[in-house]
């Protein structure tokens, strides 16, 4: 799936794909390109975090399925943030489904 045809998803604002250093391979949508770049940085440096989290909270509560973390979601109140594997999704809360957009990341992911 590229990334074009997550795009046109509703409430979809901006995809990226992005190395595991946090350099953008390619983005789409309506930011700038040097904000797709932070934000491909962003969820790259926030996907470290989750993973180390996630570790923890598997190792404490003694639960299995958490590890490794496939993806996590940042609500705000106007927008959301969704990462799975390499590719971020910057969303409108108005318009989105998440469950629609974590499914076509995690489709393309696979890619």
């Amino acid at each position: 799936m590229s990334l074009k045809r997550i795009l046109v998803l509703d409430g979809v604002i901006a995809v990226c794909r992005f190395q595991d250093d946090g350099t953008i391979l390619e983005g789409e949508g309506v930011i700038p390109a040097e904000m797709q770049g932070r934000l491909a940085q962003f969820a790259q440096w926030y996907r470290r975090m989750v993973a180390g989290n996630t570790d923890l909270f598997s190792l404490f509560s003694q639960m299995r399925g958490w590890t490794p973390a496939k993806g996590w979601i940042v609500h705000g109140a106007n927008m959301t943030v969704c990462n799975v594997a390499n590719l971020v999704a910057m969303v409108d809360n108005r318009e989105a489904s998440l469950n629609e957009i974590m499914a076509a990341l995690e489709h393309a992911s696979h890619e």
